[in-house]
């Protein structure tokens, strides 16, 4: 019988990092190219509604690797723009525009008494059925288990059971901890023999975060941000401003993270006796050449503008289109319903603090709200 599972007991005070891992029944290697970019996605969309932080992740070929930051237990309060905002993010366009329906009839029908107050009961409850799933990480991890089970079933012609039963979840110190946890699971694909450097792997934080991931970043950026609590504690976290955490990667936390990462990184080597009675060395831990460990710590994490071309895989190999900033913008003009509705123009420009001849010309069109049509639709 499977245990409860064990959750912080200061939840109620503040919130709570959590290192979750799932694997695939009978650890079978399934997950491809196309099956973990769609995982990656769909964990986008359960993080924005569930108001759950992704610091950092790794989805291999049978597993996936999430580190949690999970809001303090408590009732959800939340405007009603940021209600339909989370429905929107996760649901189908059908289905939100019916919730959305619903809502605003019932915001429509609120009632006022003699003194003028309002009474919207009706479209609070309806609200709440909502809400009271968010801040919580079983129904988190429900959610993007069973989503990606449904997609994988349907689009492999098959039934049953995908993943190996419950999740493991294991509570994370902030602080020391847990940085040292997102290291270790951003650098799973290097352990593995997968690649040979983190930023190589497409589907770990880190890798997303060196092709211009904001949310990959961001989540890193909290990771390093996150302080040792304790109860009682006399020392207080600098706060965290959400308004400007898209700047906290360029001013340091790019660097701080790297040398953090690479610093435990090192591949590991033992001497054996050969059947001929000579002496060799024998890896026992995959990972990264001394050599390369130590150009990152002399450099202080830094990365020059070639390598970080070089490491945008999402521009180059999975965005829409690349080019000049004249010819985006008149792709995109052929292709606006694949983008958000907000969405003016297709180039974004590639930037980086640590370029010093920032490639002005050189754009990139992604960040895609829908797939593209195959070439048959197009017809």
């Amino acid at each position: 019988m499977a245990t409860a599972r064990y959750l912080s007991p200061y939840r109620k005070h503040r919130s709570a990092v959590y290192h979750c891992i799932s694997r695939v029944v009978d650890r079978r290697f399934i997950l491809g190219d196309t099956e973990r970019e769609l995982f990656v996605g769909l964990m986008r969309n359960c993080e924005a509604f569930y108001g759950v932080k992704i610091l950092s992740y790794c989805v291999m070929s049978n597993h996936f690797h999430l580190l949690v930051e999970v809001p303090k237990e408590g009732e959800v309060e939340i405007s009603d723009d940021e209600f339909l905002r989370r429905v929107k993010a996760l649901y189908s366009p059908s289905y939100y525009a019916e919730v959305k329906q619903i809502f605003y009839n019932l915001l429509e029908t609120a009632s006022q008494d003699a003194e003028g107050n309002t009474s919207r009961v009706a479209a609070d409850n309806f609200k709440r059925q909502y809400t009271n799933r968010m801040h919580d990480l079983g129904n988190f991890m429900k959610s993007l288990k069973q989503r990606f089970s449904r997609w994988y079933n349907r689009h492999n012609n098959r039934d049953g059971y995908l993943w190996s039963g419950r999740y493991t979840s294991v509570l994370v110190q902030a602080g020391y901890v847990a940085r040292i946890m997102s290291t270790y699971i951003d650098l799973n694909p290097v352990r593995a023999g997968m690649v040979e450097k983190p930023e190589d792997y497409r589907w770990c934080s880190y890798g997303a975060a060196l092709a211009g991931d904001k949310r990959a970043r961001r989540g890193l950026c909290r990771v390093l941000w996150l302080k040792d609590e304790m109860p009682n504690s006399a020392a207080e976290n600098q706060p965290w401003d959400e308004e400007n955490a898209r700047h906290y990667w360029t001013d340091g936390c790019a660097e701080r993270y790297r040398v953090l990462l690479y610093t435990d990184a090192e591949q590991t080597f033992k001497d054996i006796m050969t059947r001929d009675g000579q002496w060799v060395k024998s890896q026992v831990r995959k990972g990264i050449r001394k050599d390369e460990i130590e150009k990152v710590a002399e450099a202080n994490g830094q990365v020059n503008m070639a390598y970080l071309l070089r490491h945008k895989v999402r521009h180059f190999s999975d965005g829409m289109a690349i080019g000049s900033q004249s010819f985006l913008n008149e792709v995109f003009q052929q292709t606006k319903e694949w983008f958000g509705e907000k969405r003016k123009s297709g180039a974004r420009k590639m930037k980086s603090k640590h370029w010093s001849q920032s490639p002005k010309e050189v754009c990139a069109m992604r960040d895609l709200q829908q797939e593209p049509p195959l070439p048959n639709e197009l017809e």
